[in-house]
């Protein structure tokens, strides 16, 4: 079963935080998934959504990341991540790190 962590950002911003969801996945999330998640983003127009799934290697077991974007405002996509319950609440954690760091 999966579990879902996911939050609106400015385009801006999911780089930044896709850096840091890289070291919680051992294998199967690096620069190259990074930049492909980056070009889906990019080509949404608002309203538009648009997802991918990796095999990923998460505390030593194989499961699956399912990364969903929606272009929910121009230059603003909610960004959501269903994968394992552990790396959920993992991403979840850094995500309400993020948004403390940021001020929003």
């Amino acid at each position: 079963m999966l579990a879902e962590a996911s939050m609106n950002f400015d385009s801006d911003q999911v780089r930044p935080f896709l850096e840091r969801v890289k070291p919680m996945i051992e294998s199967g999330f690096g620069d190259g998934e990074i930049a492909q998640v980056l070009q889906m983003m990019e080509g949404l127009k608002v309203d538009e959504e648009k997802e991918m799934e990796l095999s990923i290697r998460y505390r030593g077991k194989q499961t699956v990341m399912r990364i969903d974007i929606f272009m929910d405002d121009i230059n603003a996509p909610d960004v959501a991540f269903h994968t394992d319950p552990e790396l959920a609440k993992e991403i979840d954690t850094a995500m309400k790190d993020f948004a403390d760091e940021l001020g929003i």
